[in-house]
């Protein structure tokens, strides 16, 4: 399930920074907080906990401007400013109970804040699922992250589209996650994907869709990310497209990577 939110402010210009994903996953922890405290920190903590791994099952957009065309002005400091006074954020989650705290903490509290920046919830609407098949073409809304570690590797080495292990590793986090969320294993025999840029897209950024993430920018605890940002073709099991398109594809999805709306550009011509 999705639910949009739009923001608005009352300041001449708004300022935020460019890598600004923690800060919205903050604001959601906070939001869930204001109905249950309890839930928010065992969301946080631990979970919904498979074997030795621990998914949060939700994710989130970057904060767009409503309106077609209008943009953030980003600046050479890290920042990005608007003087638009509506924006909007999507949060998506399979979890029902995840949603309704989420609502409720926002009737609570309709003020919210992101970083330094104060707005006001003008409107919670619910977004319509696509109908989900065994071919379906998306489009990224923030990175999509791809890693592996082996035990002699001192770094973790992220993966992208044709990589050896992309599709493999893409393909069984999101069996992970429909375990996580059903409680059962998803078959084994009906984990095949076949993942595909788009070909146009590729053509007019020459190739440039990888994309460098500074997550926690500027605290001890900043890390790099490394995800591909493009439109994609994707072939699997209805089911685990639900899982990828409700809790993100890929990893760090509770970070705010992974989201993607349904490519409707190309909806008619797979």
């Amino acid at each position: 399930m999705r639910i949009n939110l739009t923001l608005s402010h009352r300041k001449p210009s708004i300022t935020l920074p460019v890598n600004c994903f923690h800060l919205l996953s903050s604001l959601i922890y906070n939001i869930v907080d204001q109905s249950s405290s309890e839930y928010a920190e065992r969301l946080h903590e631990q979970g919904y906990v498979l074997r030795n791994r621990a998914f949060k099952l939700f994710t989130f957009s970057p904060l767009s401007v409503v309106g077609k065309g209008r943009k953030w002005h980003y600046r050479d400091d890290g920042t990005m400013s608007t003087r638009e006074r509506l924006l909007q954020l999507t949060i998506s989650s399979p979890k029902s109970e995840f949603i309704e705290h989420l609502v409720i903490g926002l009737l609570h509290q309709p003020i919210v804040r992101v970083g330094h920046e104060q707005f006001r919830v003008e409107t919670v609407r619910r977004l319509d699922p696509p109908q989900f098949t065994a071919d379906m073409r998306f489009v990224t809304l923030s990175p999509l992250v791809c890693s592996t570690k082996n035990d002699n590797d001192r770094y973790t080495q992220f993966l992208f589209p044709g990589d050896e292990e992309f599709e493999q590793k893409l393909i069984a986090n999101l069996a992970r996650k429909y375990e996580a969320l059903h409680g059962k294993p998803y078959p084994a025999t009906e984990t095949c994907c076949r993942f595909t840029l788009d070909s146009e897209y590729l053509e007019r950024r020459q190739g440039r869709v990888q994309k460098l993430i500074a997550v926690k920018e500027g605290t001890p605890d900043e890390t790099m990310v490394k995800g591909t940002l493009a439109p994609f073709r994707i072939e699997a099991p209805p089911a685990l497209m639900e899982i990828g398109y409700d809790c993100g594809f890929g990893e760090r999805n509770s970070q705010g990577f992974g989201m993607v709306k349904l490519d409707t550009y190309h909806a008619g011509g797979l």
